[in-house]
């Protein structure tokens, strides 16, 4: 394979990632809109006129989504692809379907709270039970059948942006910790912390993937 075609594979592949991650966050936040705009809604006594020209509005954001990630998504260059990254390839989209089933289930059950992924508010028993076993039993099962799977080069992206994000979780966590207690801002939120520390493992991993 040339250098050229090799920029072109990583230009695909990145290409990948950012419509599968941006397009996979925006419609998971639309449909706990729409399912949480649905259920307070018919907790009111049903829809309104409004109130289905709005679903209908959102309904239609998610299908243009949809359209517009099949509509930019590359098209494959044709070289052949080994067994095993075919393989790890159909775990990744297991796991990225997987998360938003999951998370769509969640915002449902917790509707119409629209910010009750990221709030303490308190639980159902059997809510907290089924997330429990999602995020502990399924996802540590799905991410290891897709490290079977891997090469050599995405076994060692995958290892260098998770070292980057455990040392910025070493150093984000007691910093916020001591600011906190000085005062200097609100305690800290662990959610908040998972997702800064998510947001820099993803870019770690795509910047040492792809460039």
């Amino acid at each position: 394979m040339t250098k050229p075609d090799e920029n072109a594979d990583s230009y695909s592949g990145l290409r990948r990632s950012l419509i599968g991650g941006i397009g996979g966050i925006t419609l998971l936040f639309l449909a706990g809109v729409l399912a949480g705009y649905s259920v307070a809604t018919l907790e009111h006594g049903g829809p309104t006129l409004k109130d289905a020209a709005v679903m209908v509005a959102i309904f239609g954001m998610i299908l243009a989504v949809c359209l517009a990630g099949w509509k930019l998504w590359p098209e494959t260059s044709g070289e052949p692809i080994a067994p095993s990254t075919k393989r790890a390839r159909k775990w990744m989209y297991a796991i990225i379907g997987f998360s938003l089933v999951a998370g769509m289930g969640f915002a449902v059950i917790e509707a119409p709270d629209a910010n009750a992924l990221y709030s303490n508010a308190p639980i159902g028993p059997m809510v907290a039970m089924l997330a429990l076993v999602f995020w502990l039993v399924i996802t540590p099962a799905l991410g290891w059948a897709w490290w079977r799977n891997v090469d050599e080069l995405e076994a060692s992206a995958y290892l260098e942006s998770s070292a980057i994000a455990i040392h910025a979780y070493f150093m984000i966590v007691p910093a916020l910790w001591l600011a906190s207690r000085a005062g200097w801002i609100p305690a800290q939120d662990p959610m908040i912390v998972f997702l800064i520390v998510t947001v820099i493992w993803s870019v770690a991993w795509l910047y040492r993937k792809y460039f």
